[in-house]
């Protein structure tokens, strides 16, 4: 029996256990550290014009009261504006990303011109900013997003916020 008591160690099932362990957190680790590292400005950007003009269109009409929505060029954020800051949308991983890339938004209208029984090709003029109606939906407009050398061009439909994505 004291020869039963004097053994100590590990036993294979515990070593194969902790293995198996520190395996799967430096697996999650390594996953989420390759993401922090690849962060996309652009990516980012356009993420956070998404959540900003959807939640502004539910606010509107949740409210039933316009809104405005803008991007705020100093401080690299999208701003929901009534009389005063609604809400703000902040570009997430900018902290981590260099201050040296040059963020830009830009937000174009559409005219559409009537010409006998149909529409011509509607000409686009630029905005400060975008109007969300209460009845959540809002004029016919892009926003061209260039973070660095990059850039996307985004077409949103008035009536339900969708986009379709132009490059260039």
């Amino acid at each position: 029996m004291s020869h039963a008591m004097n053994k100590r160690g590990f036993t294979l099932l515990e070593v194969l256990l902790a293995i198996v362990l520190v395996g799967t957190a430096w697996v999650i680790f390594a996953v989420n550290m390759e993401s922090l590292l690849d962060k996309d400005p652009l990516a980012e950007l356009e993420s956070s014009f998404v959540l900003a003009q959807t939640e502004g269109r539910m606010m509107a009409f949740e409210d039933r009261e316009s809104i405005e929505l803008t991007w705020d060029e100093k401080a690299r954020r999208f701003v929901l504006l009534r009389s005063d800051v609604v809400a703000t949308y902040e570009v997430d991983g900018f902290e981590d990303v260099d201050e040296g890339v040059d963020m830009e938004v830009s937000f174009f209208f559409q005219e559409p011109r009537y010409k006998g029984e149909s529409f011509e090709n509607p000409d686009w003029f630029a905005a400060e900013s975008v109007i969300l109606y209460p009845d959540a939906t809002s004029a016919a407009f892009k926003v061209q997003l260039i973070a660095g050398d990059r850039e996307r061009e985004l077409v949103v439909e008035p009536f339900t916020g969708f986009f379709s994505e132009r490059n260039g």
